[in-house]
């Protein structure tokens, strides 16, 4: 358990631009089999958003609230997806993980009251059941 915590805290101290390094060179599990072939391309769309997100997080401290949300959704549905099509090889969920991690720990900002109440009901739901960390 302690080796776990460590290492979510030094992924959360660590730069933006560094992670999105890591990121890319992780593998991500998805093989060759024609089942997984959507999935494939959607983890390589959810990687790419990531990176563009990563490269540009290197001058801001913040982060909207509707990003946030759907990240941690993002993440649960990837690994029900994982789950679905057996597939062992999860360091690229892992890397998630630890990515929403390091998000959780930023400055939250909503652009729109209205926004705000929403995502927060969201947010209240999607935390509550959240069971990956």
């Amino acid at each position: 358990m302690k080796e776990s915590v460590i290492l979510t805290n030094n992924i959360a101290k660590e730069d933006w631009q560094s992670l999105a390094h890591l990121m890319m060179s992780l593998n991500t599990g998805v093989d060759g089999r024609k089942e997984t072939k959507k999935l494939k391309k959607r983890v390589g769309v959810i990687r790419e958003i990531l990176r563009v997100f990563m490269n540009n997080m290197s001058n801001s401290q913040h982060i909207e609230l509707s990003f946030l949300v759907g990240s941690i959704k993002m993440v649960e549905k990837l690994e029900i997806d994982y789950e679905i099509y057996d597939i062992k090889n999860k360091e690229f969920i892992i890397f998630l993980k630890l990515f929403v991690n390091k998000l959780e720990k930023q400055k939250i900002i909503a652009k729109k009251t209205m926004e705000r109440r929403i995502e927060l009901n969201k947010l209240k739901g999607a935390v509550e059941d959240a069971s990956y960390l």
